[in-house]
């Protein structure tokens, strides 16, 4: 008989973390930096009343040691309708930008990140 892989993940080898990027009403205009590099499946939801275009940046920078330098973020996907999204892993770094200083949208992010 076949053993089963130690690398067959199963949903208990694996936790989720959620992180309100942007809040609605909020006077944000760039989120914190999220470190998404330990990610193995990410995943965004918009939520919003109005026409608010939010835009997803990644960086690939260190981030730990030192700020994350202005001109190592790129644009990923722009969310401008209500909805999840799936994401890319294997970026570093994750935020999201808008430019209303007064968010009519809420942006969440969701990270399953593997335990062993």
């Amino acid at each position: 008989a076949m053993r089963p892989s130690r690398f067959v993940l199963k949903e208990s080898d694996m936790y989720t973390k959620t992180y309100t990027m942007m809040s609605y009403a909020s006077a944000t205009t760039t989120s914190n930096a999220v470190f998404v590099g330990d990610a193995a499946a990410l995943g965004l939801s918009l939520q919003t009343v109005a026409a608010s275009v939010v835009t997803v940046q990644a960086s690939m920078a260190e981030g730990f040691v030192a700020a994350i330098p202005a001109d190592t973020w790129s644009t990923a996907p722009v969310l401008a309708a209500n909805g999840a999204y799936a994401v890319q892993v294997g970026l570093r770094w994750l935020r999201a930008t808008q430019a209303a200083s007064s968010s009519s949208a809420t942006v969440r992010l969701t990270k399953q990140v593997r335990v062993n």
